[in-house]
């Protein structure tokens, strides 16, 4: 069944090429991620969670974008 199958060169260097950028992907986010200063790392940490209202300069845009 397999004998049909004609695997050329380049069918086996795109996976080992997908996982060399996967990887180097990884490498930079972790790398900056490690170089992040502590007030960023807390900022970020809190975002999704936060209970702060937004400051007078965004409220008076947003209230300009939605005014008709």
């Amino acid at each position: 069944m397999f004998k049909r199958v004609i695997l050329e060169e380049w069918a086996s260097i795109v996976p080992m090429i997908a996982f060399a950028v996967l990887a180097l992907v990884f490498i930079v986010a972790t790398i900056r991620a490690l170089k992040m200063k502590p007030g960023d790392r807390e900022h970020l940490s809190r975002m999704p969670l936060s209970d702060e209202p937004e400051s007078k300069s965004e409220a008076n845009e947003s209230r300009d974008h939605h005014e008709p």
